[in-house]
């Protein structure tokens, strides 16, 4: 894509549908939003300040922490950082998708078993996994809309709700998370019409409920166009009502002595640091991959093009004007990265496309 395409601050595409543009070529989000103002909430202080709470609540119990891995590098470095530079005891909760390569999977093995720690497999059944996606994507070849593209991952929320029982069952105080904040997507299912200035802050508890409201009206009215899917009502009650994400009211209330973390969010991110420590432990992501960013699943790949087509720009144009935005990478280093890693790995594209027995030349001029 041309640069003059993209926003002149950051790099979100002008053809993203629902965020504005100025008269120079101004993305609504810079707008609002002082891009030389790094977020200030990172500090050690802070760091050691929750690092003690781990230790101190997981004194005279086996663990002091879950750590949620998804065997992407930013859970697996978080794993590495919490065991060998603060010394916790952890355990790792772990889900194999359908859609998660074999190099993945092996990292995971590779990883727990370097650092000693324990791996929990979570109770989710890959069967009914392949078979709901297959079902949304089917239904997005005829309607290809944000919020069905949104769907395809309802199954995958699940690990929010867990990693909570297995902490539970295991007499466990604290879960840790391997969010990259810069992963937030302003034009989401469970956002309105118009995109939220992503400021990286927690959001209220009203605007939790909010997003919930949101998701399941938009929800509803996919089901009452496609009746199908009420087939599938459970499920979907489930992901965009209980376990939306690892902070709903529901899961805060149900388990309500279980503390959690998102790591990153308070701690930065450094990519850099991420990506030598990949290195420094020979893990690897998979050969058809252009980015290490969300390798640990193949069906990312599909749900981008997806996505691409109903909001008119990728999860990889938010993530890197994100980074932009916040002031952790320049404008020229995003429009150098997204070149290679915005493009469509159509090998990769082929590989999910045959694990749900679909033709991927229904998404090859769909991008």
């Amino acid at each position: 894509m041309n640069t003059d395409q993209r926003c002149r601050c950051c790099i979100i595409p002008e053809s993203a549908r629902e965020i504005n543009f100025s008269n120079d070529s101004c993305c609504e989000l810079c707008l609002n939003q002082d891009l030389k103002k790094a977020p200030d909430e990172f500090s050690e202080k802070k760091i050691q300040q929750k690092i003690e709470d781990i230790r101190k609540r997981g004194k005279n119990r086996s663990y002091d922490c879950l750590v949620g891995l998804s065997g992407g590098r930013d859970s697996a470095y978080l794993l590495f950082t919490l065991v060998k530079k603060y010394h916790l005891r952890c355990m790792a909760a772990y889900h194999r998708t359908p859609f998660t390569p074999d190099v993945i999977d092996e990292n995971v093995r590779k990883l727990t078993a370097a650092l000693n720690v324990p791996l929990i497999q979570m109770d989710i059944s890959n069967t009914k996994h392949l078979k709901f996606a297959k079902e949304i994507v089917n239904l997005w070849v005829k309607s290809p809309k944000k919020v069905i593209a949104s769907l395809a991952c309802a199954p995958c929320k699940q690990h929010n709700h867990e990693v909570y029982k297995i902490a539970r069952e295991h007499n466990i105080g604290y879960i840790v998370f391997g969010g990259n904040k810069f992963e937030k997507i302003q034009v989401g299912a469970a956002q309105d019409k118009k995109p939220r200035v992503n400021d990286y802050k927690e959001i209220s508890l009203f605007q939790k409920f909010k997003q919930i409201v949101i998701v399941a009206k938009r929800g509803a009215f996919i089901m009452f166009q496609h009746p199908k899917l009420l087939l599938s009502f459970p499920l979907l009650f489930r992901s965009s009502i209980l376990h939306l994400n690892n902070r709903t009211p529901y899961l805060r209330m149900r388990y309500s002595n279980i503390k959690m973390l998102d790591y990153y969010f308070i701690a930065g991110y450094d990519e850099k640091a991420v990506n030598d420590f990949m290195s420094e432990y020979d893990l690897t992501i998979p050969s058809n991959c252009n980015s290490s960013w969300r390798a640990d699943c193949s069906f990312s790949e599909l749900k981008n093009i997806m996505f691409s087509k109903a909001a008119g720009m990728t999860y990889t144009d938010a993530y890197l004007s994100n980074m932009v935005r916040a002031g952790v990478m320049t404008r020229a280093e995003a429009l150098n990265r997204v070149s290679k890693e915005g493009n469509v790995s159509h090998e990769r594209l082929k590989e999910v496309c045959d694990i749900l027995e679909i033709s991927s030349e229904n998404f090859v001029n769909k991008n």
